[in-house]
């Protein structure tokens, strides 16, 4: 008897440590990166900003791009050209704003699953800690913006 206890104990132990982990290894997971943006919610100043994209751990993009402050209803932003070649992988996206520190975002962490394609919306807004000023939109919505400005032209966003 106290040795069912003993593992229904552990049991329990065990899985209320997995709660809420959404972080288990993603074996095999891969995507593309179909378009890069970042966005400038900042309404007192004008931005020079970094971005970087890795694939599998080797830089494959690095661009730098000026955007004006936000203003009225206008959100102002850039386009990354998409100077990666554009293949299956595990894409992770950094952002820093003028010169600062470096900020990733592992793309494939942030969906529910490994859909073909990415695209990625970086947005800064300057208040709170310099830690939490920027932030990533992912979806896998690449067939949208085909043909248009920065789109990598994979085959699989016309799927």
């Amino acid at each position: 008897m106290k040795r069912r206890s003993l593992l229904g104990t552990l049991g329990v132990a065990g899985v209320a440590g997995l709660a809420g982990c959404q972080g288990l290894p993603r074996l095999g997971a891969s995507t593309t990166l179909g378009r890069l943006t970042v966005s400038n919610w900042d309404e007192r100043e004008s931005h020079r900003f970094g971005l970087r994209v890795d694939r599998d751990g080797e830089t494959v993009h690095e661009s730098t791009h000026t955007v004006e402050s936000k203003s009225d209803d206008v959100l102002p932003g850039a386009v990354a050209d998409c100077t990666w070649d554009p293949q299956d992988g595990e894409y992770v996206v950094a952002a820093r704003v003028d010169g600062g520190e470096w900020q990733r975002f592992d793309l494939l962490d942030r969906v529910d699953s490994s859909p073909d394609c990415l695209t990625a919306a970086v947005d800064y807004r300057p208040d709170g800690p310099a830690e939490e000023s920027f932030s990533v939109r992912v979806r896998a919505d690449c067939a949208e913006f085909e043909g248009s400005v920065g789109s990598c032209g994979t085959d699989s966003a016309a799927q």
